[in-house]
């Protein structure tokens, strides 16, 4: 994994925005911290086994929500 290095994403809309960030700042490890509105909301701290789990439940998931977000589209048209 890199060293120290931080990715932040803006996510949610409106009153409901809050952030993501994954770090590389410990050892052989990611950090991934949610926060919403401001404040942290929670923590953790992930190995390279489990970044790997993660990223595969992202690429298996990521697929659908773009299948409903095409739906949602085609029913308001």
């Amino acid at each position: 994994m890199a060293k120290d290095k931080e990715i932040r994403l803006r996510v949610g809309s409106g009153t409901q925005r809050g952030d993501v960030s994954l770090s590389t700042f410990l050892p052989q490890a990611l950090t991934l911290r949610v926060s919403y509105k401001g404040e942290r909301a929670a923590t953790v701290v992930l190995n390279a086994e489990q970044v790997r789990q993660l990223r595969q439940a992202l690429d298996e998931l990521a697929p659908q929500c773009e299948v409903r977000a095409e739906e949602k589209l085609r029913l308001v048209a």
